[in-house]
């Protein structure tokens, strides 16, 4: 049995209809599922774009070699130089290319 029975049309303008089309778009919902969620009072967040999935996956793998050097030292009892220089270097380059993205005017 359907759980959605009751069916409603309205009409809408032009104006309304393009931002209903891409809202709806970059929240990842289709149209009704975005209105339903606006009727329940619920926070519509825009997907994240590809950018940020890249950035995440790139903090994801800088927090995974900290991980793997703290393992290392833990049970070495002291970090090696090269793996505190690659991962100082690693670190560097990810901020330097994340300001250029945030700040600049594109």
């Amino acid at each position: 049995m359907r759980e959605k029975t009751i069916k409603k049309q309205f009409w809408i303008n032009q104006e309304e209809e393009n931002l209903l089309k891409t809202k709806s778009k970059k929240a990842g919902l289709n149209e009704s599922e975005f209105l339903r969620s606006c009727i329940k009072g619920y926070k519509i967040k825009e997907q994240p774009t590809e950018e940020i999935r890249e950035f995440t996956k790139q903090i994801s793998g800088i927090a995974n070699n900290i991980n793997q050097i703290a393992i290392r030292v833990n049970i070495r009892g002291y970090a090696g130089a090269d793996e505190l220089d690659y991962l100082r270097n690693t670190i560097n380059k990810f901020i330097l290319e994340f300001q250029k993205k945030i700040y600049s005017r594109e």
